[in-house]
């Protein structure tokens, strides 16, 4: 596992999540100060161990991968190695929907209320605009 850890990859993804857990704990420290300030409420200490939480996370999930890699490429099981895996895409067989009815739509010569409406558009439309 020394001998994977010290590859280029890896290196590079450690140096991210230590800076991601560096930024994580610098606002975890601000909320604390927050917290305690005048205007502080405990929902800002709440949030600084939230953002510490997350700091663990990222370097936790580093040794992780690390430790499945390893394993992985010496043959050895891996736990829950599917627990990522996407799940298998099954084809999709539609019905077409059923024809609906259409409702009809009145027309003037039908309705009075939709004559009268469309006298008034007219009426509307032939008033010189400003």
């Amino acid at each position: 596992m020394r001998a994977l850890a010290f590859t280029p990859r890896w290196i590079g993804g450690l140096l991210f999540c230590l800076a991601a857990a560096a930024v994580c704990g610098f606002l975890g420290k601000w909320q604390w100060n927050a917290s305690e300030s005048v205007h502080g409420t405990l929902q800002n200490l709440a949030y600084a161990f939230n953002w510490w939480l997350f700091a663990a996370f990222f370097v936790f999930f580093w040794f992780k991968a690390l430790r499945d890699t390893a394993r992985r490429n010496a043959g050895l099981p891996v736990r829950n190695p599917g627990a990522f895996a996407p799940a298998p895409r099954l084809p999709k067989v539609r019905e077409p929907a059923p024809e609906r009815p259409r409702p009809s739509i009145p027309t003037a010569q039908e309705d009075p209320d939709v004559a009268a409406w469309n006298a008034w558009l007219a009426e509307l439309n032939a008033q010189p605009r400003r």
